[in-house]
């Protein structure tokens, strides 16, 4: 049997069958993001056109929701037809062994899963904050992302800056402290403004009615300004957002430097912002795993083999979401690392399937 020929019929199948499904049930998650915000935009009067443009801005996020279970179902349809049809047996007793079967749904899950995590980033994360924004804009619809009681510093510890309240949608901190150090560590100066605001143009922070403590000496100096536009302060704008629902949306150098950063001044809040950013990293594994469940189930059922192996791979598949949320769980609340939040998952499913699947086949 010419091998290029089985793997090229096995794979073109999955993909079909696998795209179609992600397809279908992509635009059913539109249809209910849909009728979810239909009361939001007949309140605010959002025309037909926009409400239809807003709801497509959704497809990139349904496709990252779908796309692994799209494809367990795909590849267990396509290895139970093989089965029901006698087609296995026959490759079977053709000296083709069942991992050789499944090599190439292998090697094209791994390439699905670094396509997933780069369409998941330039794609889908630009595309869903592009569709908040709209959102919030056509609805008046309050932001998620207003933060209190900030602390952050700069990376060389350089300065330090507090701030009571950050407004997103004034772009505002209220309250600011920021204190700058020398570079032996030393206090260098304390300014203390009602606020602080952030303009897009010039990337810069801008303080307002500020008094400004530097010390002499013995003495301190005290000035006072309306507005000081040349500010110490760079850092950049999602750093003060509220981290639960903003840093899976910063881009990744940005939500890496922002979680080192949380490491260093609040150890209790790292463990929840670790876990959201680990999440969004290995999250693309995704179709890694629902692949790998389908190839390791049992497809001899001499009835309903259709049937019976999607429901093997549906329980398979359930447990591993059970699993995940217990140890994103633990993650949360610093049981565990947050890395192990959501790779433990992965690794007790593919060693579980693993085992299950050297029983389940000698061949």
């Amino acid at each position: 049997m010419n091998l290029k020929v089985l793997d090229r019929y096995t794979v073109t199948s999955v993909l079909i069958i696998g795209f179609t499904t992600c397809a279908l049930m992509s635009f059913m998650l539109l249809g209910v993001d849909l009728f979810a915000h239909l009361n939001t935009y007949m309140s605010n009067k959002v025309p037909f056109k926009e409400v239809l443009f807003i709801t497509s801005l959704s497809l990139p996020a349904s496709i990252i929701l779908t796309i692994g279970p799209s494809f367990l179902f795909a590849v267990t349809y396509h290895l139970s037809m093989l089965s029901a049809n006698n087609e296995l047996i026959s490759i079977l007793n053709a000296s083709i062994s069942y991992k050789r079967v499944i090599r190439p749904l292998l090697k094209m899950a791994l390439i699905l899963s670094v396509l997933f995590f780069a369409f998941n980033e330039i794609v889908a994360l630009p595309v869903s904050n592009f569709k908040d924004s709209r959102f919030s804009k056509i609805t008046n619809y309050s932001s998620e992302s207003n933060n209190s009681n900030i602390n952050l510093a700069d990376i060389q510890g350089h300065y330090m800056v507090s701030a009571k309240h950050y407004s997103d949608s004034e772009q505002t901190l209220y309250s600011v402290i920021l204190i700058e150090n020398n570079d032996d560590g030393s206090l260098k100066k304390r300014t203390d403004a009602y606020r602080a605001v952030y303009f897009d143009e010039t990337e810069s922070w801008v303080l307002y009615d500020a008094n400004v403590y530097e010390p002499k000496g013995d003495n301190v100096l005290v000035k006072h300004f309306d507005k000081i536009d040349d500010s110490v302060l760079k850092l950049e704008l999602q750093l003060f957002k509220n981290a639960s629902s903003e840093l899976s949306k910063m881009s990744l150098p940005l939500a890496k430097n922002y979680l080192d950063r949380i490491k260093d001044l609040d150890s209790e809040r790292y463990f929840s912002v670790g876990t959201t950013f680990y999440e969004r990293i290995f999250s693309c594994l995704t179709p890694l795993v629902m692949i790998f469940i389908a190839c390791r189930m049992n497809y001899g059922f001499r009835k309903n083999v259709l049937f019976l192996s999607l429901i093997c791979s549906i329980c398979v598949a359930v447990v591993y979401y059970v699993v995940r949320m217990m140890t994103m769980m633990m993650s949360n609340q610093g049981l565990i690392a947050p890395y192990l939040g959501p790779l433990l998952p992965f690794i007790i499913i593919i060693l579980a399937t693993t085992i299950l699947g050297a029983f389940l086949w000698k061949n």
